[in-house]
């Protein structure tokens, strides 16, 4: 089960690389609210998810969030996603992407650009003995 699987509104397209934050959203009330606060996401590999997140869902006729969605509960282990939609409109686009389904390329472009960096420790450590030669 998945909580907050649009990011804290990371991912409903309303946050834009270069552009005001909207005002009555979450982070144009707060920039600096919690989690969410536009110092910790705002980075470029926030902006790079973001970005292609728009373009998979316009390029697929969806929302970002329907877009989002989909691709988050055809994940492998997924059963459900915990929305929280604080209006009628928001609930309404999040209940239709419930039969949807991204195509793969979508999907394997979603995971590639979200996937998260392998920490150092001890990852490149195990890769630096399991290439010793001495």
């Amino acid at each position: 089960m998945v909580w907050g699987p649009l990011g804290a509104g990371w991912l409903t397209g309303k946050y834009r690389r270069g552009q005001e934050v909207p005002s009555g959203s979450r982070l144009g009330d707060d920039s600096n609210r919690g989690l969410e606060a536009l110092s910790r996401r705002g980075t470029d590999r926030t902006w790079r998810i973001v970005d292609t997140l728009v373009t998979v869902a316009d390029e697929h006729g969806l929302t970002p969030v329907q877009a989002a969605l989909a691709w988050v509960v055809d994940r492998p282990g997924i059963t459900a996603a915990l929305i929280g939609a604080r209006t009628a409109d928001q609930l309404r686009d999040s209940l239709t992407a419930a039969d949807l389904h991204l195509d793969p390329a979508a999907a394997k472009l979603l995971d590639e650009v979200s996937a998260p960096p392998t920490p150092d420790y001890p990852y490149a450590f195990i890769d630096e003995l399991s290439t010793r030669t001495d």
